[in-house]
C-alpha cells in the first residue's frame, strides 16, 4: 500500500487564488526565499540565510516563479 502526501498547497491556491507551489521562488518584505510547504492556512517559506521555513499568509508573498521553472537563482 502506497501512501502519498496530500498537496495542501492546492487548497491554498484555490482558497487565496495564488500560484503557491513547493519549490517556487518568492519575495517577502524584500527578501528572497523558496516555498517549502504549508502550516495551516499559511505558506511556509525558507528565506535566504535561514535554516528553517517560516509561515507567512499567502497574500503577504510576492510569487516570482512557478515550481516547474525551478527555484530562484542563489536560493539552493
Amino acid at each position: 500500500m502506497t501512501s502519498s502526501k496530500p498537496d495542501n498547497l492546492a487548497a491554498i491556491r484555490l482558497k487565496y487564488s495564488v500560484p503557491a507551489r513547493r519549490g517556487g521562488a518568492v519575495e517577502i518584505r524584500g527578501r528572497g526565499g523558496v516555498i517549502t510547504g504549508v502550516c495551516g492556512d499559511c505558506v511556509r517559506v525558507k528565506l535566504l540565510g535561514m535554516h528553517r521555513g517560516v509561515p507567512f499568509h499567502p497574500n503577504e508573498i510576492t510569487y516570482l516563479s512557478d515550481a516547474r521553472q525551478g527555484p530562484m537563482p542563489g536560493t539552493s
